[in-house]
Order: C-alpha cells, then structure tokens, then sequence
C-alpha cells in the first residue's frame, strides 16, 4: 500500500469530500509551492474528522526542502493530531499497521492513550510478523524498538520468539526489550541465546545487560557460560559463585 492509497478511495463524491480530497492530494505533493501545501494542512486539521488525519497523516513520511518547511509542517501535523484524540486516535492506529516507517505513528499513539493501552496494540501488530527472512525487517525492528521503552508483564512472551529472528537487528532489539522489563527469570532465553550466537554485538549486548540487572544464569549452563565471556571482545567478564555475570575483582 502506498502513502497515498491510505486515504485514497475512502471518501465519496460530494463537494466536501472532493474538497477534502482535493487538498489532501496537495499536502502529499512535494512539488507544491510551500504556502499551498501549508493551507491544505491547515484546512484538513481544522476539520479535524477520521478523514482528515488519514489525509494528513502520510505527509510525515516524506521530506521536503527547505528542511525547516518540512519540520515546520510536520510539527504542526503532529500537534494538531495528538490534540484531537476523539477523532485520531484510530487513524493513526490504522496508519501504524501502513507507515514504511513506525516512529511517527508510535509517538502520536504514546501521546494519546495510555501505556496499557499502547502495549496492547504494538503487541497485536508485532503478532503479525514471524522470525523468518524478511527483505524489509526495518519495521519489525522498530517495533521492537518501542517495546524497549515500555514495562509490561506482556512483553517478554511476545518478543521472545524474535530472539531466533533471521536479521540481527531484530534480535538485538527483542534482547534489549526482554532486557527492559526487569524479570530475572528471562535470563535463560537470552543466555540460550549468547551461547548460540557468532555475533559479537549480540553476545556483549546479553553479556552487559545480564551483568546490569545482576541476573543469575542456570548453574548448568555456568561452564559454557564462562568460556563463552572469555570471547567478548569488552571483557573480561567471570561468572560469579552466586552465577551472575561480573568484572573480576583487582585487588
């Protein structure tokens, strides 16, 4: 789906709508004269409908020179939509599921509506995607990313799956979300996952946060463990006798 087949085709023929229509095809033209495409913005977020934030809301994945006209613009976007909640919320809970680029979307949804509530909807839109190849995983990894900022007992079930995920960004950032909801008993996925891993990003990323949190490992896994820190290239790191992950102590 294009930025523009977000809204295309939802409105009908009326004058109103052909007039929405009209301006939301000047706000997503980045050959309009800056002074036009600004009204059409101004228009739309005045009349602050489902609509009219579906007609806007592609504008915040594009650029445009002068790169002050494009903050400029975008600002005002965001705004005018985090001020509306009756009306934007489930428009940009729709363009979430859409946008090439989730940052915008997240943060618009951050603003509206309550942690809780924003868990459960990343949560359903990270339900579906799975671990394999994806030629674009930019999107899965962003999601993930905003995970990261977030606490929730939900979390670590639906991200652990994507610590076996094909792209590596993705397992990084599943590792630093597991990593963000403080639950000690996830340290046997993520030393699982060093012990598996040849990435030294990863392996330090799992050594670092276990070392942070002071989670203990399995005492079964202690040997492999051990061995493994001798290969972390910001070492060195020893396995304690209460199994956490530790500098060695320098008399």
């Amino acid at each position: 789906m294009g930025l523009f087949d977000f809204f295309k085709g939802r409105g009908g023929g009326n004058n109103d709508e052909r007039a929405l229509m009209r301006h939301a095809e000047r706000v997503l033209d980045k050959r309009a004269m800056s002074p036009d495409r600004f009204a059409s913005i101004e228009f739309l977020a005045r009349l602050a409908t489902p609509e009219a934030w579906r007609a806007l809301l592609p504008r915040m994945n594009f650029n445009v020179d002068p790169s002050i006209t494009d903050r400029e613009e975008k600002q005002y976007i965001y705004e005018a939509i985090v001020g509306s909640k009756d009306t934007a919320v489930e428009p940009v809970k729709e363009y979430l599921r859409v946008a090439p680029s989730l940052t915008q979307p997240v943060k618009m949804l951050r603003a509206m509506i309550a942690p809780e509530d924003l868990v459960t909807e990343l949560l359903a839109f990270l339900g579906t995607f799975d671990t394999s190849y994806e030629k674009n995983f930019e999107r899965k990894a962003q999601l993930l990313s905003s995970l990261e900022e977030l606490k929730d007992a939900r979390i670590v079930d639906a991200v652990r799956p994507f610590l076996k995920d094909f792209a590596e960004d993705v397992r990084f950032h599943a590792v630093r979300a597991m990593l963000a909801q403080d639950d000690p008993t996830q340290a046997a996925p993520l030393v699982a996952l060093m012990l598996a891993e040849t990435s030294n990003r990863m392996r330090t990323t799992v050594v670092e946060g276990l070392a942070e949190r002071g989670w203990p490992i399995e005492a079964d896994k202690r040997d492999a463990v051990a061995q493994t820190l001798q290969q972390i290239p910001n070492g060195p790191w020893v396995v304690s006798k209460d199994l956490k992950i530790s500098r060695p102590v320098r008399l």
